[in-house]
């Protein structure tokens, strides 16, 4: 991404015009980030096998590099000469102005970046347009009537940046693939995310708006399927896990028809944290769906309450089986 550069100026002490902004949105929720440095790239984005140290970042830093050397050789190389001044003009007492220096350090001494662009309308400036140079009537003084130089402007920053999306949503559905997390979403809000019974039907996350009848809302993310593995990416993990670190309140969605449907919980939470230190602890629900699918589920149901500390709530999200009643305990986490 480029933006439009200004003019040069012109006789007659007439400056050029300035350059345009260059605007791009994003959704909210995006954060912004300084790619890594020297990153040795084995395949470019097309996925043509390239030799170690030849990827696009590492040309274009050795380009910035070498472009920065060459204008700290001399000081005669930030001006420009009339034509056959070039021997004739001493620099040596000409006083660069302090605007030009102190701009010239900034562009090569950036600091890193890092937004997270949290809120609509937020704005970041991730890259500052050039410097417009200093015509020869800048340098007109007692002793120097006519210059036959002038200072050349400034190039603008050029900077190689990552972009992630985190989705922003008050609460963040966790549970295994196929637990009926699609199917409670559409139950309790007015998204209508695919539903089928196979797993990993969802792939990105989906948010619904709960309504309650006092005008309340509530924003609910599907959470594409964990599986043991995530946190080191295995089954897209990072991808998924990433979503969930927005979200205030966390309802993991267990089947609670399997067999020892705890451990399923056991191994969600294991891999938030190893994602993400203490991403467990946040104030959290359990729901467990599928209850009316048997004795089964019911025994398990009956077990698992004396298990454990986090609040369970039994519900078919199929059958829309008591879901007023884990809303309204999800608001209450929330406020």
């Amino acid at each position: 991404l480029k933006a439009r550069p200004g003019t040069n100026g012109q006789g007659k002490s007439m400056h050029g015009s300035s350059g345009k902004d260059l605007i791009v949105k994003v959704p909210k929720g995006t954060i912004v980030r300084e790619a890594p440095p020297n990153p040795l790239l084995a395949k470019s984005n097309s996925g043509i096998e390239l030799p170690n140290g030849t990827g696009f970042l590492d040309t274009l830093e050795k380009d910035m590099q070498q472009d920065m050397r060459e204008r700290e050789q001399d000081k005669n190389s930030w001006f420009v000469h009339y034509p056959r001044w070039e021997d004739r003009n001493d620099l040596t007492k000409v006083l660069v102005p302090q605007e030009f220096k102190a701009f010239k350090w900034e562009l090569e001494n950036p600091k890193p970046l890092r937004f997270d662009l949290t809120e609509h309308g937020q704005r970041a400036l991730v890259a500052r347009g050039g410097l417009g140079g200093f015509g020869n009537p800048h340098f007109i003084s007692s002793t120097e009537r006519q210059p036959h130089y002038a200072l050349r402007g400034l190039a603008g920053q050029r900077r190689v940046l990552e972009l992630e999306l985190k989705t922003l949503a008050d609460v963040g559905l966790v549970g295994m693939p196929n637990a009926g997390k699609s199917t409670f979403l559409g139950a309790v809000s007015n998204a209508h995310p695919k539903i089928a019974p196979y797993p990993f039907t969802t792939l990105n996350p989906y948010i619904g708006t709960v309504d309650f009848r006092d005008t309340f809302q509530m924003t609910v993310a599907d959470i594409p399927g964990l599986i043991p593995g995530a946190h080191r990416n295995v089954g897209l993990g990072h991808s998924f896990l990433r979503h969930v670190e927005r979200s205030r309140v966390l309802v993991y969605i267990v089947d609670v028809s399997r067999h020892e449907p705890w451990n399923d919980l056991l191994a969600l939470q294991q891999e938030l944290d190893l994602y993400h230190k203490g991403l467990s602890s946040r104030p959290s629900l359990v729901v467990a769906n599928k209850a009316d699918m048997g004795d089964q589920a019911r025994q398990n149901f009956e077990r698992w309450q004396q298990m454990t500390s986090i609040p369970i709530i039994p519900a078919s999200a199929k059958y829309k089986k008591n879901i007023l009643k884990v809303t309204h305990t999800i608001r209450q986490l929330l406020e």
